[in-house]
């Protein structure tokens, strides 16, 4: 778990490290670099979020946040290989429209995930929402009495974490696409 953890703390510096590096090329009038910039420090606060629920052995109310770090990741990738105003203004009319109820569109997470290269890894994360309905079953005195662990045999931090390293990864990633050279060593958390 602590390599985990590390590896989302290095994806982290790696985004500040480039973030300062290629700082004064941002373009203020683009809406591209005003979106990518915005998606990747959100990336860096749920992934914060992410490591201390599954440091608290919360992993299974880390999973909103997960998913949320998963479609702010496969927004940026997407954002990233076809850097177009048009999909900058679309990202802020969902912003700026966003609601509870449509937060989360699956097939606009697997669209851009499977356009981005990680399509397995979002697949993953929206397979583990029985796994939040259902979480923190053991923690009640004698719930161990039932079968099973919550809804699948129990969710265990490490499983949350690689998918938030991957994410993170992923992130990082699409940054160096956008401005290469500026990310250097990042290429140490990217996913497989």
């Amino acid at each position: 778990m602590e390599d985990l953890i590390r590896r989302i703390g290095f994806a982290k510096v790696f985004i500040d490290n480039g973030m300062c590096r290629m700082g004064p090329q941002l373009d203020a009038a683009s809406a591209v670099d005003r979106r990518l910039v915005r998606f990747a420090g959100r990336a860096t606060q749920l992934s914060d979020a992410v490591v201390a629920l599954c440091r608290q052995g919360h992993p299974s109310e880390a999973l909103p946040v997960l998913r949320q770090l998963g479609e702010t990741a496969a927004s940026l990738c997407w954002l990233a290989a076809g850097p177009s105003e048009d999909r900058a203004r679309a990202l802020a009319k969902e912003s700026e429209d966003a609601a509870w109820s449509a937060l989360w569109p699956q097939e606009r997470f697997l669209s851009r995930a499977q356009e981005s290269g990680f399509a397995e890894s979002a697949r993953q994360v929206l397979d583990l929402c029985r796994d939040f309905v259902d979480g923190g079953t053991l923690t009640l005195p004698w719930a161990h009495v039932f079968e099973g662990r919550g809804a699948r045999g129990g969710l265990c931090a490490k499983k949350v974490l690689e998918l938030a390293a991957a994410m993170m990864g992923h992130v990082l990633k699409a940054l160096g696409r956008r401005w290469p050279g500026d990310f250097p060593g990042a290429e140490q958390v990217w996913p497989p």
